[in-house]
C-alpha cells in the first residue's frame, strides 16, 4: 500500500440539513470505519453535538443521534463526526455549524493512503449532500439590491422628518424675495435629495440586511421541534409583517403614484 496520503474535502453550503441527514452521514462514517478496519487498526470514533442552550453531547457511537433524541428535541447549533485510525493513517471529519460559516467550519474531509476507500467514501458523502434541501438563493442573489432600496427609503423618510420639524416645529420660512440663484439650481434639490437620503440610510440599511440574511443561513441546522425552529420561526414573522403592513402600504403608494401621473 502507498504511504502518500490522499486528502478530498467538500465545503456544505446553501443545504438545509435535518436529522435524517445527519444520521445518513454517521451511517455512511461507521461503514467506512468498517470497512478500513484489519487487525492493526486503532480506531476512535466520535460524534458530538452543542445545542442553542449552551448543552453538549458526545458519544462514541452513533447513538446520540438516534431518532426521537436530541436531533428532534433541541435546537442545534453545530454538529461534528470523527473518525480517525492512527495505523492506518485514515481520517473522516465532519463538522456542520448552523449559520453563514464557510469552510472550515461547514465542511466533510476524507483522508488516507488508500485512496480507493478515499475517493470511495467521498462519492457516498457527495451523494448524500446532493439530496439535501437546498437553501432559499434568492436573498443572496438580491442583497445589494435590497440594501440600496433600503437605503433610499430609510433616507426618504429621514429627509421628510427633518422637512416637518423645520416648516412645521421650527418654522423656518423660505427666504423673500427670492434669489434668482435659487430658480436654478432648483432642478438639482431632487437629485441631492435622494444622495443625501442614500448616505444617511446606508448605514441602518447595512444592519436590517444582515439580519435579514440571517435567516435564510448558508447552512440551516432545521431540528428541533418545528414550533422552536429560530430561523423558520423569524421568517414567518417576517412574511407576516411583509404581508399585513408592508405590501399593502406599497401598493397603496404605487397606486397614489399612478393616480399623480395620471393628471399630469
Amino acid at each position: 500500500m502507498t504511504t502518500i496520503k490522499e486528502t478530498r474535502r467538500f465545503p456544505l453550503e446553501n443545504v438545509v440539513v435535518k436529522p435524517d441527514d445527519i444520521r445518513e452521514l454517521a451511517s455512511i462514517t461507521t461503514q467506512a470505519a468498517e470497512k478500513s478496519a484489519t487487525q492493526e487498526s486503532q480506531q476512535r470514533m466520535s460524534f458530538a453535538i452543542v445545542a442553542d442552550d449552551g448543552s453538549e453531547y458526545d458519544s462514541v457511537t452513533a447513538d446520540v443521534f438516534a431518532k426521537g433524541g436530541i436531533l428532534d428535541t433541541k435546537q442545534i447549533q453545530s454538529i461534528s463526526i470523527v473518525f480517525s485510525d492512527y495505523a492506518k493513517d485514515s481520517r473522516i471529519s465532519i463538522h456542520i455549524i448552523h449559520g453563514n460559516v464557510y469552510a472550515p467550519g461547514n465542511q466533510i474531509s476524507v483522508a488516507g493512503t488508500d485512496s480507493t476507500w478515499v475517493n470511495g467514501v467521498t462519492r457516498q458523502f457527495e451523494e448524500s449532500v446532493s439530496r439535501y434541501q437546498p437553501q432559499a438563493s434568492w436573498p443572496r442573489r438580491a442583497e445589494w439590491p435590497l440594501r440600496i432600496l433600503t437605503a433610499l427609503g430609510i433616507g426618504r423618510v429621514f429627509i421628510a422628518a427633518e422637512d416637518f420639524v423645520l416648516s412645521h416645529i421650527i418654522h423656518i420660512q423660505p427666504i423673500t424675495p427670492r434669489p434668482t440663484w435659487a430658480n436654478s439650481i432648483e432642478p438639482l434639490v431632487g437629485p441631492i435629495q435622494w444622495l443625501l437620503g442614500l448616505v444617511a440610510g446606508i448605514a441602518p440599511s447595512i444592519l436590517l440586511t444582515d439580519k435579514l440574511m440571517e435567516l435564510w443561513p448558508t447552512v440551516e441546522l432545521r431540528m428541533g421541534r418545528e414550533w422552536a425552529q429560530v430561523s423558520k420561526r423569524r421568517r414567518d414573522r417576517l412574511w407576516l409583517v411583509l404581508s399585513i403592513g408592508v405590501i399593502p402600504l406599497l401598493l397603496t403608494g404605487l397606486y397614489d403614484l399612478g393616480k399623480y401621473l395620471a393628471t399630469r
